[in-house]
């Protein structure tokens, strides 16, 4: 576990991990981002990038960089791919849902809702072992008890 403390003092822990199994990772998010290190005279240390191939004859284009806003590196960590999902533009748009998949979607879940709720009413209305859900009176139990007594049968 690495412990990396954020600007407003928050502390995360996070899964530490090796450049190889960041790599894989990345990989299987999409097969052209890649994990590069820059070695940083200024801190002593390797700064961790995440960046995209472009293709032939072009730059690649850097994702993200793994480093604090004060330029001090960060540790590798699982936190870096949380990273790269946030920030990483071309890959945002296959989870996307229309306004009419999320309408699609609110509706089934109220209806499934709405069945769930009808069958806790049925099972709290219906009686168990023959016994009513409703508590009888003190009124119903004198009636009851005075048309008995008159030799009626309630």
């Amino acid at each position: 576990m690495i412990h990396r403390s954020l600007d407003n003092g928050l502390v995360l822990a996070e899964h530490g991990m090796d450049g190889a199994a960041l790599e894989r990772e990345l990989k299987r998010r999409d097969p052209l981002l890649s994990l590069q290190g820059w070695p940083s005279l200024e801190h002593g240390c390797i700064v961790w990038r995440v960046v995209r191939d472009a293709g032939p004859n072009r730059s690649p284009e850097t994702v993200c960089v793994w480093q604090a806003p004060s330029g001090l590196p960060h540790p590798l960590s699982s936190g870096l791919l949380d990273l790269v999902d946030r920030l990483d533009r071309n890959n945002t748009r296959r989870d996307y849902q229309s306004e009419d998949e999320l309408e699609q979607r609110r509706k089934i879940a109220r209806e499934q809702q709405v069945a769930r709720d009808n069958e806790a009413l049925a099972d709290d209305w219906n009686p168990r072992h023959g016994r009513p859900v409703l508590p009888r009176s003190i009124s119903l139990r004198m009636a009851r008890d005075k048309a008995r007594a008159r030799g009626e049968k309630r």
